[in-house]
């Protein structure tokens, strides 16, 4: 039982994470930041760089989380209003979806909401055997 338990709440956390995740990639979605351009020499302003949850089943059952970069991290939009932008007009925006992110919160909603049920099931279980 007790493994049962250990399996359910490290996927409560391995959810928790993909939520965090989640919501930070929509947080920092408009940070902008200055391309980089090797014709001028001009070093790209720090931008955000959007992750993606990576889940591992481990050797005793449960699940451990890993962030991942996204990969392209950024892409360039025309917005020559911009301080940030270059010769050309272009910025960096994070190249994160809005849908995909939406996704992973309800899948991380959906799946704390199963592992909280399992903990409770495993809960009134062992109520019932203590009383027996």
């Amino acid at each position: 039982m007790f493994k049962a338990i250990q399996t359910s709440v490290s996927g409560l956390l391995a959810s928790t994470a993909r939520a965090n995740t989640a919501a930070s990639n929509i947080v920092n979605s408009q940070v902008t930041s200055t391309p980089f351009s090797p014709n001028t020499g001009t070093t790209q302003s720090p931008g955000f760089t959007p992750q993606r949850l990576q889940q591992t089943t481990t050797a005793y059952g449960g699940v451990r989380t890993t962030n991942v970069p996204v990969s392209p991290a950024s892409l360039s939009v025309y917005n020559p209003s911009s301080p940030l932008s270059n010769e050309q007009g272009l910025v960096d925006v994070p190249n994160v979806s809005f849908p995909v992110e939406i996704a992973e919160l309800q899948r991380a909603k959906h799946a704390y909401a199963a592992n909280a049920k399992m903990i409770k099931a495993l809960d009134e279980t062992a109520q019932v055997l203590l009383k027996s």
